[in-house]
């Protein structure tokens, strides 16, 4: 990545471009930056120090420095033992206030009650957020339910990531892949998923039958899952995802099972009375 330029006092335009990148800075940009040297440190999973964040987004290492002592102020990150910032314990603070909106509580009593009726499936509730998957809630009848988990998943073999993209334009679509590809790999079998974004995006499209996107050993071979879109209170895309480990349902009955739990959790969003504290 080139370098700012020195000795002009001015930004190259490879900064420029990097700042304006940022999500939000329009609006204010000492919260868009900060913001966005959080994501950052989460995302890269490593210690950077000050210099190594304002080259990255196109800040001197002094504005850096002032938006992550801000950050290390407030708990959401600070120095390790070798004086390079990581990510604090603060982010989870934040996290755990997500477990109480109402598209992780509501659900929760519908798809247990599915769940007593199919003990052997996974069934998931995700949601495309920018070019993420966020998986809001996975239960299992034999498992505790898992609230909230992101990241860590190649999107080219998500049944519910690939479900959402599908119905984007090309572009979007192709660029989410694309970052899902350099955040996570490129996932499943090489024998049955595409090598490029683009060939994936047209094979999924072409598997999209009834609503219902099916994916038959993509992930390994005796697994088998698929994924319908819910209409939610949420003005992100958001979809239902079911998955048969053991592979002894037939994609036409794993159809027939996410159009029943689409309309059972559709239901619940209509009830608030049946919200779970759990």
């Amino acid at each position: 990545m080139r370098r700012p330029a020195r000795g002009t006092g001015m930004a190259d335009n490879s900064t420029a471009d990097r700042r304006s990148n940022i999500p939000g800075a329009a609006n204010s940009q000492a919260l868009a930056r900060g913001l966005h040297i959080l994501r950052m440190l989460v995302d890269e999973g490593e210690s950077m120090t000050a210099t190594e964040i304002g080259r990255r987004i196109g800040l001197h290492q002094s504005s850096a420095s002032r938006i992550l002592a801000t950050l290390s102020e407030a708990g959401y990150v600070r120095k390790n033992e070798a004086g390079r910032f990581v990510a604090d314990y603060g982010v989870l603070a934040l996290a755990s206030a997500t477990t109480k909106l109402p598209l992780m509580q509501r659900p929760r009593p519908a798809l247990e009650e599915f769940l007593s009726e199919h003990p052997t499936l996974t069934v998931s509730i995700c949601m495309l957020f920018r070019d993420e998957m966020i998986y809001l809630l996975r239960a299992h009848k034999d498992r505790d339910p898992l609230v909230y988990w992101s990241g860590g998943f190649p999107l080219n073999i998500s049944s519910p990531g690939l479900r959402l993209v599908v119905d984007l334009d090309d572009d979007d679509a192709i660029a989410i892949l694309k970052v899902s590809r350099q955040r996570f790999g490129w996932g499943g079998r090489p024998e049955v998923v595409p090598a490029t974004e683009e060939g994936v995006l047209a094979k999924a499209r072409s598997l999209v039958d009834d609503d219902v996107l099916i994916l038959s050993e993509w992930f390994h071979q005796g697994h088998i899952g698929g994924a319908i879109p819910l209409d939610t209170p949420e003005p992100h895309p958001v979809a239902l995802a079911i998955v048969d480990e053991r592979a002894e349902i037939s994609p036409e009955k794993l159809t027939v099972l996410l159009h029943q739990a689409r309309r059972v959790v559709e239901h619940s969003f209509l009830n608030p009375a049946r919200d779970s504290n759990l």
